[in-house]
């Protein structure tokens, strides 16, 4: 009688912690999927003292680890899983994701090179290791090669940017700036080519930092007006650091500018910059810039000047518009031997550009852009400080020929109001490009 009760408890009690088992099992399997790692982890160890043998807890001890963080600890369970069966594949594949997530490099192409030539791998798998494996030689690439090469044909209504005889300007993006150019004829129209190569080289030293160089030559060869002929070589060198959202970059460059086949001008340039992301959809690019700006004739040397440039430029993408982008700036020259009146000024821009993908690749690029420029000093021959209000309306339409080869046509009308005549315009510009990159 005895051992029959005695026999009754015992299996009494194994059925009571059987059941206590199984339900604690699929409490744990149910924090887990609820993403509670750390709680599911705790009854999963419990559990998992009584059986070390059992791959399904090993496994998911190593998952709860790995999803908080814990890639050195997971492991150690996956190799767990490995010692009595060699050929798991998905234990495999989680200690090389654990090792990708060590930055552990070497080794998780090791294991990954593994999982990829097993015969057993499923295609999809396959398809996701080889997308990893890119992003580790990515990852671990250090240096970074792009460019383009820019082909331009334009048609200019007014070259001198001027109704006069007078000085004019000539703005060249290159520089972000414009050129204060001699003119001795009065309001005329002619065509011009531009060739523009940029090379961008980035050392990645590692995620945080890398070294960011840009070189750009430009030309501005006219058909007629040959004399006012410019080129550009532009180099900037950029130590650029990346914290989370943020990208941080501390720019120095050099503008050495030719007109006419003679030495015109160089710009010395300190670029301090930051990039910042607030969502998917919304960019932010503020960035601050001091320029030495030195003429190399001497009958130009009074234009000398410090320069200070503020712009800030807002992107957000939206699904059904295309990009928006609100780019405003500040900016303001001081002229270094104060002998001139035209040269110290300061100026306020505001622009807004639309860029909206149409049917057949097409994209169609539309902009507005105001500027008001105060000059500081009174001018003697016209009793008065100048002031230019410059209003622009461009409209463009771009399409790729090829996968890097693209063409572009666009339209600018500007209409520049000045209270002195000879710096009161207005000119179209029809320009059209081709554009390849690499």
């Amino acid at each position: 009688m005895t051992k029959r009760i005695l026999f009754l408890t015992l299996f009494i009690t194994s059925l009571l912690f059987s059941k206590e088992t199984l339900t604690s099992y699929d409490q744990a399997v149910k924090l887990f999927n609820e993403k509670s790692y750390e709680k599911a982890y705790e009854i999963f160890l419990s559990l998992s003292k009584n059986d070390l043998e059992n791959q399904n807890l090993n496994f998911y001890l190593g998952r709860c680890e790995y999803e908080q963080g814990k890639y050195d600890i997971a492991i150690s369970y996956y190799e767990r899983i490995l010692f009595a069966q060699p050929n798991n594949l998905r234990a495999q594949i989680e200690i090389a994701q654990s090792n990708l997530m060590l930055k552990n490099y070497t080794q998780a192409i090791k294991d990954f090179n593994a999982v990829l030539v097993n015969a057993d791998t499923p295609a999809d798998v396959k398809k996701s290791i080889e997308e990893r494996l890119a992003y580790i030689k990515q990852t671990m690439q250090k240096h970074f090669i792009s460019g383009a090469l820019v082909f331009d044909l334009s048609y200019d209504s007014n070259v001198n940017n001027s109704a006069t005889a007078g000085e004019y300007s000539v703005f060249v993006p290159q520089l972000g700036t414009d050129l204060k150019l001699s003119n001795d004829t009065k309001e005329e129209s002619d065509y011009y080519y531009d060739a523009i190569a940029v090379i961008n080289h980035v050392y990645k030293y590692n995620e945080n930092f890398s070294l960011n160089n840009s070189l750009v030559a430009y030309t501005q060869d006219y058909d007629t007006k040959k004399d006012s002929n410019i080129d550009v070589i532009s180099f900037t060198s950029t130590p650029t650091f990346y914290e989370g959202a943020n990208k941080y970059g501390t720019g120095f460059g050099i503008d050495y500018v030719r007109y006419n086949d003679k030495d015109y001008l160089k710009n010395y340039n300190l670029i301090l910059s930051n990039s910042h992301l607030f969502a998917q959809t919304t960019l932010n690019d503020i960035t601050f810039k001091l320029s030495k700006k030195l003429y190399d004739q001497e009958e130009d040397k009074q234009k000398s000047a410090y320069v200070f440039d503020l712009t800030n430029s807002l992107k957000y993408k939206t699904e059904d518009f295309g990009l928006f982008t609100l780019d405003t700036s500040y900016s303001k020259e001081i002229e270094i031997y104060e002998q001139r009146t035209d040269v110290s000024k300061e100026s306020f821009e505001v622009g807004l550009e639309n860029s909206l993908a149409l049917p057949y690749k097409f994209n169609l690029n539309t902009n507005i852009n105001s500027k008001k420029v105060i000059y500081r000093d009174r001018d003697v021959n016209f009793l008065s400080r100048r002031v230019d209000k410059i209003n622009s309306v461009s409209l463009g339409i771009s399409r790729p020929l090829r996968k890097n080869l693209i063409f572009a046509l666009e339209g600018t009308a500007t209409n520049n109001m000045s209270n002195q005549a000879p710096f009161d315009y207005k000119k179209q510009v029809i320009k059209s490009s081709l554009i390849y990159t690499f």
